[in-house]
């Protein structure tokens, strides 16, 4: 498989950004790139018209970009992440901040992650 950029997202449409981070980034390397949303089981994204509406625009600039966009379940969402970086070959996972948690989530994948692949905080 080929390496790819990989762009953790939520469902917020301010993670618009972090698309056309990783697409930038993409398009320098020439490489593919590919947009991950992990929920916690039981948590729907499509169950509230606010979160549908972000995920909605998500996947519409996921398709303009041409990215391929995958939303996984699972209660460790920073291991989801991990193990899918290894799986689809990232060579750079794009995250952004949260903001009760700052860069939590970067600092976090940074332990997780091989050295071999970089975190891009956007």
């Amino acid at each position: 498989m080929k390496e790819c950029v990989l762009v953790c997202v939520t469902v917020q449409k301010e993670c618009e950004r972090l698309i056309m981070a990783g697409k930038r980034l993409a398009d320098s390397g020439q490489l593919p790139l590919r947009v991950l949303h992990v929920a916690t089981p039981g948590e729907s994204p499509l169950s509230n018209p606010d979160t549908q509406e972000a995920l909605n625009c998500l996947y519409s600039l996921s398709r303009e970009t041409g990215a391929e966009m995958t939303i996984l379940y699972n209660p460790d969402v920073r291991q989801a992440i991990v193990d899918y970086a290894h799986q689809v070959h990232a060579v750079c996972v794009v995250v952004g901040s949260d903001r009760q948690q700052g860069w939590a989530m970067a600092e976090a994948l940074e332990e997780l992650l091989d050295d071999n692949i970089t975190i891009m905080r956007a």
